[in-house]
């Protein structure tokens, strides 16, 4: 516990030249490890295997808790649906827990729930992922059950009808929530016909699901030479890798693979905003944003810095503006999304009807501010604080460092780019954040999406841009 408060307080506080364990007038306690931000984040050490169907295999020993998370994780997901078929991966993903050929639904949760963990699946733009969790004493069970959940998915009629009203019952949800609509309108809006633009699936999408259909795709879509088996715990990488090699050594695609989403491209012209109309609300949401660099860019470290300034943190100039100074809104805040054929910059606000024209002018005037003035030397050493403490908290656990080293291979970029996070960012200079934003953070190319009562916002914003 005291590391993690630690990381916090030294990532989030600057210390003073005189006592580096003293922030302002704050005194924190002696034994309190200060994280600097040229302290190296230590690289895991991963053991590394493909086997002759190309199934890449990295396990980390992790010891001192007796868990272990196992990953199945397959390139593709949501990029991989046709114009016809929008969200497909998503019902995929769900109707694999629904039984195999040798296990049915209950019968698998009732294995993982005796391994004292969970069964997820889920599915991004990117990738679909199989997960378990448990005991490290049954790490031979928990990669059984990814193969036969992966391998052998036999999609019963009956759990693809509970798949397919669940799906039709979350859809009528997200579509009463006005951060969705947004989120929704606006990877459409952006993207256009790139596989990207399709978040989630339709009611027509989900009706036209069948299980030979599942099937079908299940063994299109998952197959080894896209896949990636990530076990991270208390484990004997050695015995670990001779389990997977009987378990998946076999294994095999059918038909043609999926081919890989192309890179996306900037939608040329000037600013524009979309105004989607939910009368009778108090609030509007607003998103804004462009389309962000590849992870592999050398501008992607200078980003992650310029972003944290901007809106990524709670000192960040946005969150400060409009929630500290204005008090337009309680959470606003910024990002980058990362994929694999280039994500968002985008920033996200939910204000009052009366504040909507003004508040969207504010989040214009940081990123324009973002884009013509350096940061300081303050908000410079305070980013990279937040930045590398943040990472550093969420590699302490099994399934923390389970994620970031998914992530990373699916963007392609080694485990060891986990290492080098601090080195990055050292070198990076007011004059690379203010380039970066310049191009990420443009103003005057954003695309606005603001989803409210059109009949009170829409004269609001219609002196920052031309309303559609």
């Amino acid at each position: 516990m005291k590391l993690v408060v630690g990381l916090l307080l030294a990532a989030a506080l600057p210390l003073s030249a005189e006592n580096p364990k003293k922030a302002d007038s704050m005194t924190l306690p002696e034994d309190l490890p200060a994280l600097l931000p040229d302290k190296p984040l230590p690289t895991p050490d991963v053991v590394r295997a493909t086997l002759p169907n190309g199934l890449v295999i990295q396990v980390v020993r992790k010891d001192g808790v007796p868990l272990v998370s196992v990953r199945l994780v397959v390139r593709g997901g949501l990029s991989d649906d046709g114009p016809s078929e929008p969200g497909f991966a998503q019902l995929l993903a769900d109707a694999l827990k629904e039984g195999t050929a040798g296990r049915s639904g209950p019968d698998l949760a009732t294995a993982v729930q005796g391994a004292g963990g969970d069964l997820a699946t889920g599915a991004l733009p990117d990738s679909l992922t199989i997960g378990v969790s448990g005991l490290a004493t049954k790490t031979p069970l928990l990669l059984d059950l990814v193969a036969d959940v992966a391998r052998r998915a036999s999609f019963p009629a009956e759990g693809v009808a509970r798949v397919k009203a669940l799906a039709h019952e979350r859809l009528e949800t997200d579509e009463s929530d006005p951060a969705f609509v947004a989120a929704r309108a606006f990877s459409r809006a952006l993207y256009g016909s790139h596989p990207y633009g399709v978040i989630a699936p339709t009611a027509a999408s989900i009706d036209a699901v069948t299980s030979e259909g599942l099937r079908t795709e299940s063994r299109r879509r998952l197959r080894p030479e896209r896949s990636l088996l990530l076990v991270v715990g208390a484990v004997d990488p050695a015995v670990v890798t001779a389990e997977a090699k009987r378990l998946f050594g076999s294994w095999k695609g059918s038909g043609e693979a999926p081919p890989p989403a192309p890179e996306a491209k900037s939608p040329a012209g000037t600013r524009r905003i979309e105004i989607l109309d939910r009368p009778g609300s108090v609030q509007s949401v607003l998103v804004v944003g462009l389309l962000g660099p590849l992870r592999t860019s050398a501008d992607a470290g200078a980003l992650e810095l310029a972003m944290t300034i901007y809106g990524g943190a709670f000192t960040s100039r946005l969150v400060q503006n409009l929630r500290e100074e204005k008090g337009y809104t309680y959470s606003p805040g910024a990002g980058i999304q990362w994929l694999a054929a280039r994500g968002t910059v985008r920033s996200r606000a939910a204000v009052r009807n009366d504040v909507t024209g003004a508040s969207l002018g504010e989040i214009f005037y940081e990123m324009t501010r973002m884009a013509t003035t350096e940061p300081t030397d303050e908000e410079m050493e305070r980013s990279r604080r937040v930045f590398v403490g943040l990472k550093a908290i969420s590699l302490q656990t099994s399934p923390g460092l389970a994620d970031e080293l998914s992530r990373l291979w699916v963007l392609g970029l080694a485990p060891s780019e986990i290492g080098l996070t601090t080195e990055t960012l050292a070198k990076v200079t007011k004059a690379d954040v203010k380039r970066v934003s310049k191009r990420y953070l443009a103003s005057s190319r954003a695309l606005v999406v603001a989803v409210g009562d059109a009949a009170r916002i829409r004269e609001e914003l219609a002196p920052l841009g031309a309303a559609e």
